[in-house]
């Protein structure tokens, strides 16, 4: 049995969100939802029997033909708070 090594999966991953990245803009859950036909089709090209393949965004613009619909890139949420959520330096004792 050969096992994966964690190092190689992190860099997929890295690679398919550049990928998507640069075929769609911004990597939001919007986007994924309107470009959902066209990142299966990436995912499909970048991906052959779980092993990848083409990882090159200018590689794959030869073999992927749906168009993507361009959505506005999303406000930066780091600021966001979430009022149920305790902040790092609340200490319960």
């Amino acid at each position: 049995e050969n096992n994966v090594s964690p190092v190689a999966v992190i860099e997929l991953l890295s690679k398919i969100a550049k990928v998507f990245k640069d075929y769609c803009g911004t990597l939001s859950e919007e986007s994924i939802r309107k470009n959902f036909i066209l990142l299966y089709e990436l995912l499909d090209e970048l991906l052959d029997y779980g092993y990848p393949q083409v990882t090159q965004t200018e590689n794959l613009k030869a073999f992927v033909y749906n168009e993507p619909i361009v959505v506005a890139p999303v406000a930066d949420t780091g600021k966001m708070i979430n009022p149920k959520t305790a902040s790092a330096s609340a200490v319960h004792k």
